[in-house]
């Protein structure tokens, strides 16, 4: 087990990168208007992870037996938020379909939930496996969401 060296830096990279999924929902909204409710929600969420992200260094740095681990690179989090910044740009291009937006919706949520995003604390504190929890079942539940409604739009 590595101990982060910079435990604030990484929760702030993830936070970053939980509000990049929300501006990009929020895109969505603007480009799909038939199903602005549908990427609302999942925006709020994402922007609600961030939230919660913030809290979780809060208590950390409060004095929370919790450790932040280093389970991958910093520099992956912040290229990965760069990326999801980069897909604005594709949105906004004229062929870029609602499917597009469905399809790049799930890969991103997948991807948090394969590589294991919200495992990045090790520790007894209650509230912080209960706050990771619920950041990897929101996420699944991101997964399901995108899944079903990309099934019925395609």
């Amino acid at each position: 087990m590595n101990i982060a060296e910079a435990p604030g830096e990484i929760l702030e990279a993830m936070k970053e990168h939980e509000q990049a999924l929300a501006h990009l929902y929020e895109l969505y909204a603007e480009k799909y208007p038939e199903c602005k409710d549908f990427w609302i929600s999942l925006s709020l969420e994402e922007n609600q992870h961030a939230t919660w992200l913030g809290k979780l260094w809060s208590e950390i740095e409060n004095g929370s037996e919790d450790i932040v681990v280093e389970r991958f690179p910093i520099g992956a989090v912040q290229r990965s938020t760069e990326y999801v910044k980069k897909l604005e740009d594709t949105a906004n291009q004229p062929d870029f379909t609602l499917v597009n937006a469905l399809s790049t919706a799930l890969r991103l949520e997948e991807a948090l939930m394969e590589n294991k995003f919200f495992e990045v604390c090790e520790g007894d504190s209650v509230k912080t496996k209960r706050t990771l929890n619920l950041l990897a079942q929101s996420t699944q539940e991101h997964c399901r969401k995108v899944r079903k409604y990309l099934q019925e739009n395609r």
